[in-house]
């Protein structure tokens, strides 16, 4: 899995960013003042300031990518590094907290909930601002969600897993819009507050797939794109006339006037970047961390002479995981006890001490493993050869003309694992390949770029795939787990269905007391193990960060976010 930098950042900047990495959930209460904290409609305290209001402004950060972004289309864009970017440049109705979770007015400076909850009224603030300075509407509101619906939109399959629940939008006035919704759901709110909102005028076509955005991305946020050298970097420049400077969350915020972006592919050059100064801010790898990083202050910058600093992350974040989906319309992995076989096969104890030094975790299911959704009664996959074979066996698999790879019906047992990273995935891959052998079974390594990899998952033209998923403080298994969403172009990839797992979501999702929704995704996590679509591999347990010492912080991180955003340059140069 690539490093990126920020990727906490897209948990409260708007579901925009997530439909890769995990989507936001949340708990919209009507007619009730939610604490802070929880998943609430509630907005939070005007005076809710996290950034330093004497923070200096100016200077450049450097930060990096090993992934180039796929496309830059504000809508189509579903990939997290394409997210990254946007998300500096478009804003929601609300974001959330960085301490707490609690709801930020953004765009919207108030809203409503009806009652039964079906139906949001939000409130525009009146401030509110495109780039090119033309006032946000509700009509652009309005248009934002609509837009998702047009049968045109090459993502519109994955946007339905969070806004097929939502019956229509209806424009009251300039700066007032209404949402109504089909049924109760405990992240309506949420979901709609979280919409990315584009500019009406910035599509001037019936083509929702071809706007000028794409190339020019235009919102109401603070950094606007400037340059975009594919393959190479991306440079952003704040917005000096920037609307929502003022508001509570974004004192001291957004210090930096430039922030540049590069696209370095392997971890080693990157490294070596870093310490001869051309990047400021980088995330380590668990070995960079163990091998190359000694010391809180670790090295000097060739140009800056100015120690470099790290900065271990364990905060109540969402952890990230990593897994291989099995595609189980291939005749290979309908088979449950094939995908059993399959998952005994990967060494995570191995993976986790020779390529993670210890620094991430057994993945156990959708659900973290110090998460209270995670089920007691769900265990790590053990790796066992033996119990591979046996299972294999068991499924009609045999070696019927000798050439050591298992076949049945004239199929032999062969197939190509797919991923985008050169780098950990590759070696993660080639050490199971061999257990792989010795149980009958000839897996294939493919690297392929990352536009490419989504294309092929979109086209179900894959036998395997080997990704990360970043999970939300609030999870929602539809758009992975649901069998309305196994239609391709959909979230769940791998086109599990499973009839029990969507009668128990739909009970799960609605605005029901926690320790009731509890209980039902641990049943939902127990099923998902025995069916073993994915097969689990490690999660995130800290987060690596690499810096320069002229960087400076109010605290050195936040309860759901590093906090990139709140940064300043003590000497910046202008």
């Amino acid at each position: 899995m690539a490093r990126t930098l920020e990727s906490d950042m897209a948990m409260r900047k708007g579901l925009g960013g997530l439909l890769w990495a995990a989507a936001l959930a949340g708990l919209a209460v009507a007619g009730a003042t939610v604490a802070i904290g929880a998943p609430g409609a509630a907005p939070a305290p005007p005076a809710m300031v996290r950034g330093n209001p004497a923070a200096v402004q100016g200077g450049v950060r450097r930060d990096h990518f090993a992934v180039s972004p796929a496309q830059l289309h504000p809508l189509n864009a579903t990939d997290l590094y394409a997210n990254q970017i946007l998300q500096r440049i478009y804003e929601s109705l609300s974001e959330t907290d960085v301490e707490t979770l609690a709801h930020i007015p953004l765009l919207a400076e108030s809203w409503e909930i009806s009652p039964d909850k079906l139906v949001y009224t939000f409130h525009l603030d009146p401030r509110a601002r495109w780039q090119d300075g033309r006032p946000v509407t509700a009509d652009d509101v309005a248009f934002s969600f609509r837009v998702l619906n047009d049968p045109q939109l090459r993502t519109r399959a994955k946007w339905q897993a969070y806004y097929s629940n939502v019956a229509g939008v209806v424009v009251l006035n300039a700066h007032t819009v209404r949402f109504t919704v089909h049924r109760d759901h405990f992240r309506n709110f949420t979901n709609i507050a979280g919409l990315r909102i584009v500019p009406r005028h910035g599509f001037p076509g019936l083509d929702p797939n071809r706007t000028p955005l794409s190339k020019q991305p235009m919102g109401s946020g603070p950094y606007r794109l400037v340059r975009w050298k594919k393959g190479a970097s991306l440079l952003l420049k704040k917005d000096p006339h920037y609307w929502g400077q003022h508001l509570p969350q974004n004192v001291g915020r957004y210090n930096q006037t430039l922030l540049l972006t590069k696209i370095i592919a392997q971890d080693k050059v990157a490294l070596q970047a870093f310490k001869k100064g051309d990047l400021d801010v980088i995330l380590f790898t668990p070995e960079e961390w163990v091998r190359e990083a000694t010391g809180p202050l670790f090295g000097l910058g060739a140009q800056s002479g100015k120690p470099l600093i790290k900065l271990d992350v364990q905060n109540r974040a969402p952890r990230s995981y990593r897994y291989v989906g099995w595609n189980l319309g291939s005749v290979l992995f309908h088979d449950v006890r094939v995908r059993w076989a399959m998952s005994h096969l990967f060494d995570r104890d191995t993976f986790i001490a020779k390529f993670y030094h210890g620094l991430r975790a057994k993945a156990v299911g959708p659900f973290a493993a110090n998460s209270p959704y995670c089920s007691p009664n769900v265990k790590p996959v053990d790796f066992s050869i033996r119990k591979a074979i046996a299972l294999l066996r068991a499924a009609g698999w045999r070696d019927t003309d000798g050439d050591q790879v298992l076949d049945k019906d004239g199929q032999p047992f062969r197939f190509t694992i797919m991923t985008a990273d050169p780098e950990t995935s590759v070696k993660i891959l080639t050490l199971t390949k061999e257990a792989m052998r010795k149980a009958g079974v000839d897996m294939r390594i493919k690297v392929v770029d990352w536009s490419t990899l989504l294309t092929l998952i979109d086209e179900y033209r894959f036998d395997a795939v080997m990704l990360g998923w970043t999970r939300s403080p609030w999870p929602d298994p539809t758009a992975l787990w649901a069998s309305s969403s196994a239609v391709q172009g959909g979230l769940n990839l791998v086109r599990y269905k499973n009839p029990e797992v969507d009668r128990l979501i739909a009970k799960a999702t609605r605005s029901i007391p926690e320790a009731q929704r509890i209980k039902l995704y641990r049943r939902i996590h127990e099923i998902i193990h025995a069916d073993q679509p994915y097969t689990f591999l490690t999660e995130s347990s800290h987060t690596l960060v690499g810096y320069r010492r002229g960087f400076k912080q109010v605290q050195p991180y936040y309860a759901y976010d590093v906090g990139f955003d709140y940064w300043w340059i003590a000497q910046p140069t202008r």
